[in-house]
């Protein structure tokens, strides 16, 4: 017969509490420690090394997962970066301007946003939603050209709606 405790427990276990209790006993060792040793004076250079060393532990701990989400991260990231210093390399050698500004000062928030997605579109694509327990999306690549073709399709029709004619002034 299970009894409610048993239940209970394995609840916790499944919810994750015992790496949120190997987290806060390693927090706390290290912290007790940094503090009684007076290493180093700032008590948040002791707090900052204390979280480090909290997750460096939870992260040994669930090694399997979280090596596999921060190999894709990585990569992924570094493939983005390397297409942005690409297209902003390619903006700047076109001399691309905004009256006398560069593009990206005439339009900062459009690029912030831009890159604001590219880095949760990094994220979800490297397994975050796993790592923080939300179910993945599925798309399949019918989907994903159908958003690629909705979104050049606004974008262009958002260029032609805003596009001024010669001698206007905005």
């Amino acid at each position: 017969m299970v009894t409610p405790i048993d239940l209970f427990i394995v609840s916790l276990r499944d919810a994750g509490v015992t790496l949120i209790l190997l987290w806060a006993l390693t927090l706390s060792i290290v912290w007790g420690l940094l503090h009684h040793a007076s290493i180093p004076k700032s008590v948040s250079a002791r707090g900052v090394i204390s979280l480090a060393a909290a997750f460096l532990v939870l992260l040994a701990a669930a090694a399997s997962p979280a090596v596999a989400f921060l190999q894709n991260l990585i990569v992924a990231t570094v493939l983005i970066a390397f297409g942005l210093i690409m297209a902003v390399l390619f903006l700047e050698l076109t001399g691309t301007k905004v009256g006398e500004d560069s593009v990206f000062k005439a339009h900062p928030k459009f690029f912030g946003a831009a890159i604001l997605i590219i880095l949760v579109a990094v994220f979800v694509g490297a397994g975050g939603l796993n790592v923080i327990g939300l179910p993945a999306i599925e798309l399949s690549t019918t989907v994903l050209a159908l958003l690629l073709f909705v979104g050049v399709m606004v974008a262009a029709v958002y260029v032609m709606m805003h596009e001024s004619k010669p001698g206007d002034k905005k």
